[in-house]
């Protein structure tokens, strides 16, 4: 019988291969802010963008006026995290709490969709590097787990909505190989996927930048060729931004699909069928795995939901199943605490990053 091998991804994971980690984002989206170029979806008039950018920059001076005087480049420091800007905004949509007499009702809710948006806009932009700017590290990184999945059951679950593990699966994801936890619609064909004795099982328990959800049918869109989460934000209803479901419809009654980004918020929604389904698979994963490779994760207070998986997984193997294996792969000494406080002493902790464990664990164990 295969060993059962599952990878969990951290932001961390993903920073090593170019993408920002949350603590980067906001700077960032208030970089792009000021340079007037953070919504570009060519389907958008140029006016349509500007607006929405300027009533974004406008409800972050509003919840935060003391960012007016900053340098987002070069006091960075000084800037919220995007995690803090969230939990806030969806604080007062939860319990209908207009933080300013400006920012209330669907005043709130637009600006917790822009800044959604920002964050998808963000990721956007580094898609297209972070591959050839740091090539020799992810076709590393790529070849080995492809060694894996050769002679081990193999699942990655990642709390990343960037495309990274996606370039490392395509050549599986594009046979119908890939187990994403659901059965979802293909964006070419619209038909129902349910791939079969998959090589690889890939759950993205906060969304992704290539999928899109229909409210009606409760289906995702999966596209394996890259990023599709702008469509929801184009205005205009199109083939790419509404349902095979609806099809039939006037066009001004169709509905509009939605983006499947879980933003890095205090106070998470994950009550989507679909995520909650993924969620379930992770568990089982984390469950039945006989080693655990965690990459780039700190395991935050805040992050109550994961804890809740692993601590389910971990306490729920059968009686005389072997000790599962845990590897933990982190830059520094900062999050070990965190970890040997959930799993005790039964982890190897690799403080040096993901280039030395690669280099001198992976390759061989």
């Amino acid at each position: 019988m295969k060993k059962k091998i599952v990878y969990f991804l951290g932001a961390g994971a993903s920073k090593n291969f170019g993408y920002p980690l949350t603590n980067e984002i906001m700077p960032e989206i208030l970089r792009y802010l000021i340079n007037h170029d953070l919504f570009n979806n060519a389907s958008n008039s140029l006016d349509e963008e500007k607006e929405q950018e300027k009533d974004l920059k406008d409800f972050i001076d509003i919840l935060y006026p003391g960012l007016k005087d900053i340098d987002p480049i070069a006091e960075s420091n000084r800037i919220p995290n995007i995690t803090e800007v969230l939990s806030m905004v969806e604080y007062c949509c939860f319990y209908n709490l207009p933080p300013h007499p400006s920012l209330c009702d669907e005043k709130l809710f637009y600006f917790r969709d822009l800044l959604n948006r920002g964050i998808a806009e963000i990721l956007r932009k580094y898609i297209s590097k972070d591959v050839q700017k740091h090539n020799n590290k992810f076709l590393s990184f790529k070849k080995q787990i492809k060694d894996k999945i050769k002679n081990e059951d193999v699942t990655i679950i990642t709390t990343n909505y960037d495309l990274l593990v996606d370039k490392l699966c395509d050549t599986y994801s594009k046979k119908n190989k890939v187990d994403f936890g659901i059965s979802y619609r293909d964006v070419k064909s619209n038909g129902i996927i349910l791939p079969v004795a998959p090589n690889l099982r890939y759950y993205k328990i906060h969304g992704s930048m290539n999928w899109l959800k229909c409210d009606q049918c409760g289906y995702y869109y999966i596209n394996h060729d890259g990023s599709i989460s702008h469509q929801a934000f184009i205005k205009e209803l199109t083939t790419h931004n509404t349902c095979i479901c609806n099809s039939q419809r006037n066009i001004n009654y169709k509905l509009k699909l939605k983006s499947i980004l879980v933003a890095p918020s205090l106070i998470r929604d994950i009550r989507d069928s679909n995520l909650l389904q993924i969620w379930k698979a992770s568990l089982e994963a984390i469950r039945t795995a006989d080693k655990l490779i965690i990459i780039g994760y700190s395991f935050p207070s805040e992050d109550l939901g994961i804890k809740s998986i692993f601590m389910r997984g971990i306490n729920g193997r059968e009686e005389n199943a072997e000790p599962i294996a845990i590897d933990v792969v982190q830059m520094g000494y900062s999050a070990e605490t965190n970890y040997y406080n959930i799993f005790g002493n039964n982890i190897k902790y690799y403080h040096q990053g993901l280039d030395y464990y690669l280099e001198n664990i992976h390759a061989i164990s």
